[in-house]
């Protein structure tokens, strides 16, 4: 049978010790009197008598000793702390960098950072040969974009090949990809007459909702909003200008510009609307992935919105707020030529302040669209 093997405490071996030295008794009387072996007794004294000389160490440089450990301790402890919260931050930014499209995740590849170019790619999840190409935003043809959203504001019915063909015509150098691509960055698509049937396919992760505007008489205001997303074009680049419009007053509810068009772009608008005029029976938009997305329709469905959607390849569908990016870009964009986002939203904003309040509307009886909505709502009071 195997004997259990026993552990003693430091202070133990030093009380076996010490009784050992102080009683004259023999290793093995001792052995015997707390059941030890006797060569572990003495192996205990050889130890003591090693480590006697540490009892008299100078007590100054054992505190040193501790205070240093202690430090270390603090120091481990604000790491960890460092290190949690760098982990919550890094999530956070990996969250906020892949709602960027892919034009802005280029522009924030730098070569002086001591980072190289192919781990910042890995960390902005892009291709490392995509920043070579001409995706990039400074070797992007602003003269071809710009044209490209004029030709489509004018002719909202034309496909990349009928606007490559304007602008060859006019002398630009481009070829058909790059109309294609562009149209892409401009996010817009040729307002195409409905088909028998829709061939269309849906994407998988996100859930498309019907189309409930047809033969809908609308005939009060928050019975029916609608939204879209419209390219803004400045000296130094472009932006994303996103607009909340009532159907019945064409009155623009809340509208935000930004360097991106994601999610959060469409959602913050969303919100604007709903804390300054309560809610739509209807909220129509087009498929994109901005108004797809779960946050958006969480958004809607929390406050028991009907979710109306256009088919695909019919932005048609959402007529009054194309017709509002045209009236914005001729009578304000266009002419103001505006350098910086900074600008562009004081512009713009003095702009749909003058829409909603003093431009007249044939349709409204020639009367401003917020003064319908204001009346309407006054009068019901």
């Amino acid at each position: 049978m195997s004997q259990i093997h026993r552990k003693f405490t430091p202070e133990f071996k030093s009380k076996v010790v010490l009784e050992l030295l102080e009683t004259g008794k023999s290793v093995n009387e001792i052995a015997s009197k707390y059941n030890l072996l006797p060569k572990s007794v003495t192996t205990w004294k050889k130890q003591f008598f090693e480590n006697a000389s540490s009892a008299f160490e100078d007590s100054v440089s054992t505190k040193k000793y501790k205070d240093e450990i202690k430090e270390k301790e603090q120091k481990i402890e604000e790491l960890e702390k460092t290190l949690g919260r760098t982990v919550m931050e890094r999530d956070w930014l990996s969250k906020k960098v892949g709602s960027l499209d892919l034009i802005n995740k280029i522009s924030l590849v730098d070569p002086k950072l001591p980072i190289s170019i192919t781990r910042q790619c890995d960390i902005l999840g892009i291709n490392r040969t995509t920043i070579y190409y001409e995706h990039r935003e400074k070797t992007l043809n602003h003269g071809v974009l710009n044209r490209m959203d004029e030709i489509y504001t004018d002719s909202p019915y034309y496909g990349y090949r009928r606007i490559y063909q304007a602008l060859i015509q006019e002398g630009h150098l481009t070829n058909e990809k790059q109309v294609y691509n562009y149209m892409g960055i401009l996010g817009i698509k040729a307002l195409y007459p409905k088909k028998k049937r829709n061939t269309s396919i849906a994407d998988g992760s996100h859930k498309k909702y019907p189309y409930l505007l047809k033969d809908l008489e609308i005939v009060r205001p928050n019975q029916v909003w609608a939204s879209d997303i419209t390219y803004i074009r400045l000296s130094s680049g472009f932006a994303y200008l996103c607009a909340v419009i009532d159907l019945y007053t064409r009155s623009i509810l809340a509208w935000r510009l930004s360097f991106t068009m994601d999610e959060n772009l469409t959602l913050s608008v969303l919100n604007d609307a709903l804390l300054m005029y309560g809610k739509p029976e209807i909220f129509n938009s087009d498929q994109g992935s901005q108004y797809t997305a779960q946050g958006f329709i969480n958004t809607l469905v929390k406050h028991n919105i009907s979710i109306s959607m256009d088919s695909k390849g019919r932005a048609i569908d959402n007529i009054f707020i194309e017709r509002f990016w045209r009236t914005v870009k001729y009578e304000n964009i266009y002419p103001s030529s505006y350098e910086t986002l900074k600008n562009a939203r004081v512009g713009i904003e003095k702009y749909i302040h003058k829409y909603n309040n003093d431009r007249l509307h044939s349709s409204l009886g020639y009367k401003p669209p917020l003064g319908v909505y204001n009346e309407y709502f006054e009068k019901a009071a």
